[in-house]
């Protein structure tokens, strides 16, 4: 009987301390973190404009629990730091904010694979398509873009972070201080933006008042992880010319004009007509408007061979000749003869009929 009593009064003693030891360890996991602070270290060295004056920031844990994305927002463009549990990630960099474009559109950034960026449509006061299906879209701002894939935080990182936590628990920090940070990946954002440019012969310059232009079957966007281009395309507008006369001859020159864009879209077969130029040239009567189309889909292929891994602009240039010298018509008064860029006597809208 007195042994009973002993062996009860173990079970008793037992299980006050299982149940001291299982409150304890409950305490400790509700402020435990099971995380490790992971820096990713950012190289703008590739990015061919200014350095950029922020930047955002997407991880995107691999592992059951798929909505854990974690978004960081920072005017530090050196790097990003996370606290991670255990496992792999991918990570998505790129300049500015998403709220800080004006022309571009984001889309699924809560999906690694899928978020892409497009530009956003815009209405011209002069240009039109017949066709519906047609998007006008905005010269897109510059954007890079740079990833880190199957980042590894290890059970070890975790382990470590999880001692200097409670050592610094005790001095009732309940966020570590001085923590050690491990570097874990450099990400290198390259440009997703490209330039074509413009250079159309010209004679008879100075029967030239002001200039405009459009082209069709431009990328709307891209995909950001892979930078590829999407199918969806649009046309844009191009307003904003200059002109480079020639030295032996003023008379003649170049019309010259540069475009931001996506590129050219996936599925680009480079047919001269998968992209058309338009031009409309107004004369120094301001009455006279003289208007070209060119088919230059296959002078945009080169699109497909660049993807900024040099660092440097990504640009094609397209040159062009108008086919004939612009016709001698005499000025309209108070008009001197000069180039113009104000559109202010063009008078009703272009429409440009686009082959669906």
């Amino acid at each position: 009987m007195c042994n009973l009593k002993r062996i009860a009064s173990l079970v008793l003693t037992l299980s006050v301390i299982i149940a001291a030891a299982s409150c304890e360890h409950k305490e400790l996991c509700y402020y435990h973190p099971h995380v490790a602070p992971v820096r990713v270290n950012v190289d703008w060295s590739l990015f061919p404009m200014d350095e950029p004056t922020g930047m955002t920031a997407y991880a995107y844990p691999l592992h059951e629990d798929e909505n854990d994305i974690y978004r960081f927002i920072s005017h530090n463009i050196n790097y990003i730091t996370l606290e991670l549990e255990a496992g792999f990630f991918h990570t998505l960099v790129f300049n500015q904010s998403e709220s800080e474009y004006g022309t571009l559109e984001f889309s699924n950034l809560e999906d690694y694979n899928t978020a892409q960026v497009r530009v956003l449509q815009t209405k011209s006061n002069w240009y039109a398509t017949k066709a519906p299906d047609t998007k006008v879209g905005t010269e897109p701002e510059w954007l890079a873009v740079g990833t880190a894939e199957n980042v590894e935080v290890t059970e070890e990182m975790v382990r470590i972070a999880e001692e200097e936590f409670l050592a610094n628990r005790q001095e009732q920090m309940m966020r570590a201080i001085g923590r050690a940070i491990n570097d874990v990946a450099t990400v290198t954002p390259i440009s997703v933006i490209k330039q074509v440019e413009f250079r159309v012969y010209c004679e008879g310059l100075y029967n030239l008042r002001s200039v405009r232009a459009s082209v069709d079957g431009m990328a709307e966007g891209c995909i950001l992880a892979t930078g590829e281009v999407t199918q969806g395309s649009v046309s844009h507008t191009i307003d904003a010319w200059s002109i480079e006369e020639y030295e032996y001859d003023i008379t003649r020159g170049e019309l010259v004009a540069t475009l931001g864009t996506f590129g050219i879209p996936s599925g680009h077969t480079g047919k001269p007509e998968e992209n058309k130029f338009s031009i409309h040239l107004m004369l120094v009567d301001n009455q006279t408007t003289v208007d070209y189309d060119f088919n230059i889909g296959d002078l945009l292929t080169e699109f497909k061979e660049l993807d900024g891994s040099n660092g440097e602009l990504q640009k094609v240039v397209v040159k062009l000749r108008l086919p004939e010298k612009l016709p001698d018509v005499k000025p309209v008064d108070g008009v001197d003869g000069g180039f113009d860029v104000d559109f202010s006597g063009w008078g009703d809208e272009i429409v440009t009929v686009i082959p669906s």
